[in-house]
C-alpha cells in the first residue's frame, strides 16, 4: 500500500503532467480555450485620433468664434467645424470636439455655449493599446470578454492547446443506467452524469468506455484499450479492499506505474493514481461523494494543468465556519457546505449529512471545507480554508 496524503498526492499527480501541444482555430471555435502564445498587439488601438461623443471638431484656439458648419473632409481650415458621428477619425488639424449639445447653431454657423477644454472627447491614437503590447498571456482561458478582445484587434486565427481527451470508465456489479429496473442492492449509475458533466465544464474531450461488470478479464481489455485512445483515464469503482475491487490488479497487469493507492482524504480515500508512458490514470471510488471530492481535489487542477492553464491550482478561500465541525488527527476532511457573503466577509454553512453515503447532501453543496489531518475538532467561527464547487 502507498498512501500519501492531500498535497503529497497533488504534488504527485501534477508532477507527471505535460501541457498538451498547440493547434491553430478558427476565432469563432476558440470560447473556452487556453492561448498558447502571448497576443501581441500588431498596431496601435485606437490607429487614429477618434471622437468620443456626436459633435463638432474644432480649432481650440478659435472656440469663442463663429465656426462655419461642414460635414466633410474637402474644405477644412481653422475657421470650420467638422460634424462627425461617434468613433469618427479626427483629422489632425482639430484639437477639440464639442458635443452636439453644447452648440447654438445660425443657418451655416455654429457658436459654442459653454466654456470648454482643449481635447475634449478625445480618444487618442494608442491610448487603449499599443502596437508590440501583450494583450493577452500564454495560459488563459478564452472567455466571451477576451473572445470579442481577439476580435477587437482584428485576429481570425488563434493558437491554443489542444484539448486532453479524457477517458471515463464505470464499473460495478450493482451499477444500473437510469430507466432500467432496480433490483435490491442496485444502485443507478450517477458517477457516469458527474463524471461526464465535470469533464465538459472543463472543456476536455470525453469518452466514455461504458459500463463494466466485475469480471478482472473484461476489465483489463476495456482499459487497455481506453488507454490507447485518451490522455487520462478515469475509472470509478473497484479501487478499495473488497473481493470484486479489481482496479488494482488491472494497474498491475497493465504495467502501469502506481504513484500511490490510498489518500487521507475523507470522504474519497481509496483513490489509486498511475502512469502508462504518457498517460494519466485514475482509479476513483464508487461512491459519487467520494468521488466529488477526488475530482475537485485532485483531477480539475490535473485537466487545469494538461489544457495549459497558467492558473491551475484550486483557489482556497478563507470563510468563516457557522458550525462546528468534527474531524480526526490523520484524515483530511472535505466536508460538503454552502458558502455565502455577508458584511463580515465569506461564511459557510456545513450541511448536516457528511456520511459517505449520502449523495443528497453533496449535490446540494457548493464548496468543501478542508479540514486539515493535524488540526482535529474545529470550533464554530473558526475561519477554514474552502475550495469552491463551479
Amino acid at each position: 500500500m502507498i498512501k500519501r496524503n492531500v498535497l503529497e498526492a497533488l504534488e504527485i499527480i501534477l508532477e507527471c503532467i505535460k501541457p498538451k501541444p498547440s493547434q491553430m482555430v478558427y476565432l469563432n471555435e476558440s470560447l473556452g480555450r487556453v492561448i498558447y502564445t502571448d497576443i501581441i498587439a500588431k498596431s496601435d488601438y485606437p490607429s487614429s485620433n477618434k471622437t468620443a461623443m456626436d459633435g463638432y471638431a474644432i480649432v481650440y484656439k478659435n472656440k469663442d468664434k463663429a465656426l462655419k458648419e461642414i460635414s466633410d473632409n474637402a474644405n477644412l481650415d481653422e475657421n470650420c467645424a467638422l460634424r462627425l458621428n461617434t468613433g469618427n477619425e479626427i483629422p489632425e488639424i482639430f484639437d477639440c470636439v464639442v458635443e452636439v449639445e453644447l452648440i447654438e447653431k445660425d443657418r451655416e454657423f455654429i457658436k459654442i455655449k459653454k466654456n470648454i477644454e482643449q481635447y475634449r472627447n478625445f480618444v487618442f491614437a494608442g491610448s487603449e493599446i499599443k502596437k508590440g503590447e501583450i494583450v493577452l498571456k500564454k495560459g488563459e482561458l478564452i472567455n466571451e470578454q477576451k473572445r470579442a478582445l481577439i476580435a477587437y484587434l482584428g485576429e481570425v486565427l488563434v493558437e491554443v492547446y489542444q484539448k486532453p481527451i479524457v477517458g471515463i470508465i464505470t464499473t460495478g456489479d450493482e451499477v444500473v443506467f437510469p430507466g432500467f429496473n432496480i433490483n435490491n442492492g442496485s444502485v443507478y449509475n450517477t458517477n457516469y452524469f458527474y463524471l461526464e458533466g465535470f469533464v465538459k465544464r472543463l472543456n476536455a474531450e470525453c469518452i466514455y468506455f461504458g459500463h463494466v461488470k466485475d469480471n478482472l478479464d473484461d476489465l483489463i481489455k476495456i482499459y487497455e484499450y481506453a488507454i490507447s485512445r485518451c490522455d487520462v483515464l478515469v475509472s470509478t469503482g473497484g479501487s478499495s479492499k473488497g473481493t470484486k475491487d479489481f482496479t488494482k490488479k488491472v494497474f498491475q497487469d497493465l504495467g502501469v506505474d502506481i504513484k500511490f493507492d490510498e489518500t487521507t482524504v475523507k470522504p474519497g480515500k481509496p483513490l489509486i493514481f498511475g502512469q502508462l508512458k504518457d498517460k494519466l490514470i485514475f482509479g476513483m471510488p464508487g461512491w459519487p461523494s467520494s468521488l466529488v471530492v477526488n475530482t475537485q481535489v485532485f483531477l480539475k487542477p490535473a485537466l487545469k494543468k494538461i489544457s495549459g492553464y497558467i492558473n491551475y491550482q484550486n483557489k482556497l478561500y478563507l470563510a468563516k465556519t457557522t458550525k462546528p465541525m468534527h474531524s480526526r488527527i490523520g484524515k483530511d476532511y472535505f466536508n460538503r457546505a454552502i458558502y455565502t457573503y455577508s458584511d463580515d466577509g465569506l461564511i459557510v454553512e456545513p450541511l448536516e449529512n457528511q456520511e459517505t453515503s449520502n449523495f443528497f447532501s453533496m449535490a446540494k453543496a457548493n464548496c468543501l471545507v478542508w479540514l486539515d489531518s493535524n488540526i482535529g475538532d474545529v470550533a464554530k467561527g473558526s475561519l477554514l480554508p474552502i475550495i469552491m464547487i463551479d
